[in-house]
């Protein structure tokens, strides 16, 4: 889920710009150069030769290899994919907002339904504001996300709890292994999408 944003591209230049070879020498140094009856260790040079050898081969594929990949590759400001994407969200909050409020007065005078109006007043009242806090000016922006931040945070402290739970449910035999398995895979699904909102 973590790679699933970046593109091959860009997971092959973190992998080339990573490669220094600190971790080969630091392994092939810490060879001693004598063993406990004094004798020199057997082939530590060659070892240090072949160690060295692999540095510098992966050091040349890191300067011939980077700038191909470099070449094509465009720097994009995603400030302007928030913003426009902030926008979108505002845009579909109102529409939303607007059928809602239609689909509220639509169900208070059906008298088919027989749905009690302060039932059917109190559930649009919870969805449509959980739509309005979309809807903001850019005064009100920062409020918003702040509240929509500790929200997120709120919903994955209760999904944690929950999974907690499932394991101790399932742990006193209260549930079956199929029914941990299924509860686990939609609190999964519940927490991936509330961690890509961070």
């Amino acid at each position: 889920m973590l790679f699933a944003q970046y593109t091959t591209r860009e997971i092959w230049i973190a992998s080339f710009a990573g490669v220094r070879g600190a971790i080969t020498l630091a392994g092939v140094l810490s060879i001693p150069p004598l063993l406990n009856d004094g004798t020199a260790f057997p082939s530590r040079y060659q070892l240090v030769f072949i160690a060295t050898g692999v540095i510098l081969f992966s050091l040349l594929c890191w300067v011939l290899t980077l700038p191909l990949l470099l070449r094509v590759v465009t720097v994009v400001d995603k400030s302007l994919y928030k913003k426009e994407e902030r926008m979108a969200r505002m845009a579909i909050a109102e529409v939303a907002i607007r059928s809602l409020q239609k689909m509220e007065e639509r169900l208070a005078a059906d008298r088919e339904e027989n749905i009690d109006e302060q039932v059917v007043r109190e559930v649009s009242a919870r969805v449509i504001g959980n739509l309005r806090r979309r809807v903001v000016g850019e005064s009100d922006l920062e409020h918003s996300l702040e509240i929509e931040n500790l929200e997120r945070r709120f919903r994955l402290a209760a999904v944690t709890a929950e999974r907690g739970e499932l394991y101790h449910l399932r742990a006193t035999q209260q549930i079956s292994n199929e029914t941990l398995k299924k509860m686990l895979h939609d609190l999964d699904l519940l927490e991936a999408v509330l961690s890509e909102k961070v």
